[in-house]
């Protein structure tokens, strides 16, 4: 059999069909792993948008620690109060089962809007904080309230000077939380832990004007 000389030109051939081997090896990999990508990424995710307003679908009241065993239930307004020994909160909580949104779903955003009807001067920051124990629109107390239980205070607004004025929170996070975890919703309790003493008057699911009432628009995937 006669042996091929190897001369340095045909070493280069060989190493030049070497590579190209490899190179198509490679390249094709590449493909594979760029196809999964994009077969990924065109997963639909189909997006919503839920609003929550009014008496069906939404429950609030107010506590005054001045009257401690007194519930305020099916008014107008509600008040936040900032002076200590004599504070107001307000509560708000949204049925959100109307939405049906599924626990594999998630909240790109969620806002509350609260109308100020009555504005403080100067103007004051209301905190909005989870509650995590169930409490009634109807029965409700100051004294009832100490035994609630809270989260982590979520996030603030100022209240402005101006009356009827309509004022925005995010809250994705804690809706987020709760379309996720299908856990029971309690809402928030609102406070002004500023000093002094002005009083802070919202507008409750029950007042007459309807833009007036408290929302909570959610924009979701599932």
């Amino acid at each position: 059999m006669r042996r091929l000389r190897l001369t340095p030109r045909r070493i280069a051939v060989l190493l030049a069909a070497t590579v190209g081997v490899g190179a198509g090896v490679a390249y094709a990999a590449t493909l594979s792993v760029t196809s999964w990508h994009l077969w990924a990424g065109s997963q639909t995710l189909t997006k919503s948008s839920c609003t929550l307003t009014g008496t069906t679908q939404t429950t609030d009241t107010y506590v005054v620690q001045a009257n401690g065993n007194t519930a305020f239930p099916a008014t107008t307004t509600m008040l936040v109060k900032s002076n200590s020994g004599s504070a107001d909160w307000s509560f708000v909580r949204f049925d959100l089962s109307s939405c049906a949104i599924p626990a594999t779903g998630g909240a790109d955003s969620a806002t509350l809007t609260l109308t100020v009807t009555t504005a403080p001067n100067p103007s004051r920051t209301i905190t909005l904080t989870p509650v995590l124990t169930t409490w009634s629109g109807t029965t409700l107390t100051w004294n009832g309230a100490q035994a609630l239980t809270f989260g982590s205070a979520t996030t603030t607004f100022a209240t402005g000077t101006a009356n009827n004025a309509a004022k925005t929170a995010t809250v994705t996070a804690d809706v987020d939380a709760l379309i996720k975890s299908s856990t029971a919703n309690f809402g928030w309790r609102l406070s002004d832990i500023g000093s002094g003493n002005a009083t802070t008057t919202l507008a409750t699911s029950e007042n007459g004007t309807t833009a007036r009432k408290p929302q909570l628009v959610i924009n979701y995937e599932k």
